[in-house]
Parts: structure tokens; C-alpha cells; sequence
């Protein structure tokens, strides 16, 4: 019976976001090597923080005392109002007791929900903003199904497998099967036709591997399992399906995609307090798409400003102003270090730079393979500026949400649920340099094969 009633939400689902139910299956199955952490032997109260949450929600009688926690402090009474994690936990509590595997469930079905939410916003990003990359109207499906699969194996930790599969080969791989095609490799024209297209391939190789060794690199090991995690999870799926009633808003003016952007933008703001930074991104929309929304895109952005100043109004009339220890705890010593961690993940060839100013000039390191490694990525990084250049739309718009999402976090000692929210740009924007590298190098080896077989007139 579950079976049939998830399968028949998920026909629900595909209607009303008017998507094949093939493509929510194959999301589905991406999402199912989460389940080991779902069934893992991990008791709750082995982990500090959860036994202490448990302890919260046993001494105030469960869902019976939920006002409480709309009122003050959560369970952990460190300084942070969130009222609909608490919630979500208490609705749990109710259900589960102290057995383990139920919030780790509800856990797996909140990242499942998230990577569909995933998949509804890269196909309207792509439709709106990859119309240089895509000729037809499937391929905006395919990259977001593509974007959403990613995702799903990252947040499940099932990339990790990949990590051994070197870029460089796939890239390799690529060019002589698509170069055998376009009659690249035949005869001796292909040294002038290095000479004259080298630098471009070069391009699109950057592209690929920047794309491909940030995508398999970027997984959750715990995300599932850990139950304080709920707090990322639930306000990343929260605010992912709110941007999403935000477009269509924007796009249909119907009242009811507004109220849902409220509610699911509010409900993520008292998940965690991430989200507030999406305020920004939000701006951003209302900017770039203030032609054709009209008066819609300054009613989308003042909503989402109005919650986010009335959540921190409310948390500051609820709670201290001052920062509770455990926040002083978090806290970087050097917030410098932060900044420039938050900056390297934004732009990793920074890391580059501070390798080669520690290591100096000195020509012996190039007898070791990690200074040509280093050496090879950094001349690769221009295929990653050709790629924003040429879909700056889509790239400065995700990169404005990575950037804005973990610049707050930046400045705390790093947890891994932190980067969950920031993840969501971040696949985005590998996701489409692979593509871009793959559909750039087609378009310059196919140029080869219409000057060796000209049209006749």
C-alpha cells in the first residue's frame, strides 16, 4: 500500500508541475542510496545534540506543548527561534517516539522533495536563461533532470565512487569518439586544425573538468542520518519550493503561488536562519525579470524582504539580542579566515594562487606531479570564464546564491549542513560548465566536418 500511494503522489505531483512521471521516478531512484543511512544503526542518543532535543520535547509533553516553541527558544536553548523545525520534530516525537529510524525517514523524504524542487527551478532557469546552450524545449528537461539526478546522489552520498574517474579522461574519451565522428583525426588535417580550433577545445576541457571535479566532489556523508540536520534540510526544501511559487508567480499572477511563496519563505525562515540571505537572489530576479513580470517582480521581492525583516523582528522581541555562548563558541577566531574561505569556494583557483605563493618560484616542484597538476587546472580555469561569459545570466545568478547563502556561515566553524543550501547554486553551475564544455567541443568539431564536406550549390 505505501507503494501504490507514493506512486500515485508522484502522479499528482507530475500534473501539477506538468513533468513526465518518468523523470520524478528516475529522481526517486537517485534518492534511494540514502535509505542505508535511513536503516544505519545509529540510536538517537548516542548523538549529544539530539538526546538533548529528546529530553526538550519529552519534559514539555511532546506536540501537546508546540506553543511553547513558537514563543522563545528552540530545543536546544542556544540563542536560535526556530519554531517549524520544531514542529516537524515534535510531529515525529509523535509518531516515532525515540526510534531512530522515523526522523531518519522523514530526513530521506525532505532531500527527495528538495532534488524535485531542484528539477522544477534549473528547467525554468534553463528555459530562461540557456536558450544560447538549448535549441529545443526537451533539453531544458533533460538539464534539470540531469541537475536534479546530480543533486540527489550528492545529498546521498552515492558521488563518492566517481571521485577516481579522472576529468581529463572523460575528456580524452570525448574528443576522440566525437572527433572519429566529425572526421577530426582522418588524414593529416588535423595539426592545421589544432593550430586554428586548439585553444577552443582547450576551452571546453577547462570547462568540463572544473564542472566535473567540483560535481562528484560535493556529497553529504551525514546529511541523512544526523538528525540535528533537520534544520538544513527542511529550510532548503522549504525555501527551494518557494522560489519556485515565486516564478510562477511571476509568470501567471496568480494570488495563490504569492501566498505559497510566503508561507514556504516564512516556514524556511523558522527552519533555520540561513535562508534570510535569499533575500538577495531575490532581488536579483526582480531586477532581471522586471520586463516581462511588470509590476510582479517589486510585489515578489518586497514579499520576500517583508518576511525576512519580520522574522529577525520577531527573533530579536523573542530572544536576547546579545549572542548566547554556544554562538560565541561557533564563532571564527579570525574572520578573515572565513572570508577567504567563503571566497575559494566561490572561486577555487584562489586556492591555487595561496599554494603557488607558499611554494614560491623554485623549479624542482615541477619533478612532482602536484605542481603540473595545479599548473594544468589553473590554465583550465579559462574554459570557466569562457563559460560565465557566455551564459553569464544563468552562472552570475547561482553564484549570486552560493555566495550569498554561505557568506553568514562562512564566518562560523563549518558543519556539513551548512553547505547544503549553497549546494543548490553550486550543482547549477557545475552542472551546465560540463554541459557547456561538451556542447562547445561539438560545436568546434563540427566545424571541421562542414569544411571538409562543403555544402554544394
Amino acid at each position: 500500500m505505501p507503494v501504490f500511494a507514493l506512486l500515485s503522489s508522484l502522479r499528482t505531483l507530475s500534473r501539477r508541475l506538468q513533468t513526465p512521471l518518468p523523470a520524478l521516478c528516475l529522481i526517486l531512484v537517485a534518492n534511494l542510496p540514502g535509505l542505508q543511512q535511513v536503516v544505519a544503526n545509529a540510536p538517537l542518543r548516542a548523538d549529544t545534540d539530539t538526546a538533548a532535543m529528546l529530553n526538550a520535547m519529552r519534559d514539555t509533553e511532546g506536540i501537546a506543548g508546540w506553543w511553547k516553541w513558537f514563543t522563545g527558544d528552540w530545543f536546544l536553548h542556544n540563542g536560535f527561534y526556530r519554531p517549524t523545525t520544531c514542529l516537524s520534530l515534535l510531529i515525529d516525537y509523535t509518531l516515532y517516539g525515540e526510534t531512530g529510524w522515523g526522523y531518519r525517514l522523514t530526513n530521506w523524504l525532505l532531500a527527495v522533495l528538495t532534488a524535485v524542487g531542484v528539477y522544477a527551478l534549473l528547467r525554468w532557469f534553463a528555459r530562461q536563461w540557456l536558450s544560447n546552450l538549448l535549441t529545443e524545449e526537451w533539453q531544458a528537461g533533460v538539464v534539470a533532470l540531469a541537475g536534479a539526478v546530480a543533486f540527489s546522489l550528492q545529498q546521498t552520498d552515492a558521488l563518492h565512487t566517481l571521485r577516481s574517474v579522472s576529468g581529463w579522461w572523460l575528456i580524452a574519451l570525448w574528443m576522440l569518439i566525437a572527433g572519429s565522428f566529425s572526421h577530426v583525426w582522418q588524414g593529416d588535417t588535423w595539426k592545421p586544425f589544432l593550430r586554428e580550433h586548439g585553444w577552443r577545445l582547450w576551452l571546453a576541457a577547462g570547462a568540463f573538468f572544473w564542472g566535473w571535479d567540483r560535481l562528484v566532489h560535493g556529497d553529504f556523508e551525514r546529511l541523512i542520518v544526523w538528525v540535528p540536520a533537520r534544520t538544513a534540510l527542511l529550510s532548503t526544501c522549504l525555501s527551494v519550493w518557494g522560489v519556485w511559487s515565486l516564478l510562477r508567480w511571476g509568470d501567471t499572477g496568480r494570488g495563490r503561488f504569492l501566498l505559497a511563496a510566503c508561507l514556504l519563505y516564512a516556514g524556511s525562515l523558522g527552519a533555520y536562519e540561513q535562508p534570510v540571505t535569499v533575500v538577495a537572489p531575490a532581488a536579483a530576479l526582480a531586477v532581471t525579470m522586471r520586463g516581462s513580470w511588470k509590476w510582479r517582480s517589486w510585489t515578489a521581492f518586497a514579499a520576500v524582504a517583508a518576511i525576512a525583516a519580520g522574522y529577525l523582528a520577531l527573533r530579536f522581541v523573542l530572544l536576547p539580542a546579545s549572542l548566547s555562548g554556544y554562538q560565541q563558541q561557533q564563532l571564527r577566531s579570525a574572520p578573515a579566515l572565513g572570508i577567504l574561505h567563503w571566497l575559494q569556494m566561490l572561486l577555487p583557483v584562489l586556492g591555487h594562487l595561496r599554494y603557488w605563493a607558499t611554494v614560491g618560484p623554485d623549479p624542482y616542484l615541477f619533478f612532482f606531479r602536484n605542481a603540473w597538476d595545479t599548473l594544468i587546472a589553473d590554465l583550465a580555469f579559462f574554459g570557466v570564464v569562457a563559460a560565465f561569459w557566455n551564459s553569464r545570466g544563468w552562472f552570475g545568478w547561482w553564484l549570486l546564491w552560493q555566495g550569498m547563502t554561505y557568506l553568514p556561515m562562512s564566518l562560523l566553524h563549518p558543519f556539513e549542513h551548512y553547505y547544503y543550501l549553497p549546494q543548490v547554486g553550486q550543482n547549477a553551475i557545475d552542472l551546465v560548465l560540463v554541459i557547456w564544455g561538451c556542447a562547445y567541443a561539438l560545436a568546434v568539431l563540427s566545424t571541421r566536418r562542414t569544411q571538409k564536406n562543403p555544402p554544394c550549390v
